[in-house]
């Protein structure tokens, strides 16, 4: 994934030969080209991250930071939590390579979107004037952007993973994440 992040003040993502008589075709490529294409829709909206920049705003305007700190919220929130869930409803991966890149994006984000969707529930619980809330929620906002910078790039198995790749070149979904 991109990491050109900018957070407070700052994916993708067997044809078979017969002899004389066609053969059925084998429906575990078609099967793994929908898994992974439910992994890569899983993963649109956090891909959105990778393009949101933090806009602008006066230190000393609370309603301007709050709409900034919501208008973040509404990119991030269903971003981290789209991902972990979908990954987390997924059937079973065609390979143990598919099922390790689940676990490992599910694994790294996880604790982030909990972060994030705690971050959001207190702001959007404290009244809309509250500068200790947004004040708060920008750190959170720091620190989530510390951990995302910490964490591995998410999408680089599915760059560099040959099964992987094949797979995502034949699910629509991956052809909407960034590469």
């Amino acid at each position: 994934m991109r990491r050109s992040i900018v957070l407070f003040a700052a994916g993708i993502l067997l044809a078979g030969c017969g002899g004389a008589a066609p053969s059925p075709p084998s429906p575990a490529p078609a099967a793994g080209s929908a898994w992974m294409d439910g992994f890569c829709g899983s993963l649109i909206d956090f891909a959105k991250i990778g393009d949101f920049t933090m806009p602008d705003f006066e230190q000393n305007d609370v309603a301007s930071a709050r709409k900034v700190m919501d208008d973040a919220f509404g990119v991030f929130a269903p971003g981290f939590d789209n991902a972990v869930t979908g990954l987390g409803k997924l059937g079973q991966a065609p390979s143990a390579e598919a099922d390790a890149a689940r676990k490992s994006i599910v694994d790294a984000l996880t604790p982030i979107r909990d972060e994030v969707l705690a971050a959001k529930a207190a702001l959007d619980a404290a009244p809309k004037d509250d500068k200790n809330a947004v004040v708060a929620a920008g750190a959170a906002f720091r620190r989530i952007g510390s951990h995302m910078n910490d964490m591995p790039d998410p999408f680089q198995q599915l760059e560099t993973n040959v099964s992987l790749k094949t797979l995502a070149a034949q699910a629509p979904n991956c052809g909407k994440l960034p590469s």
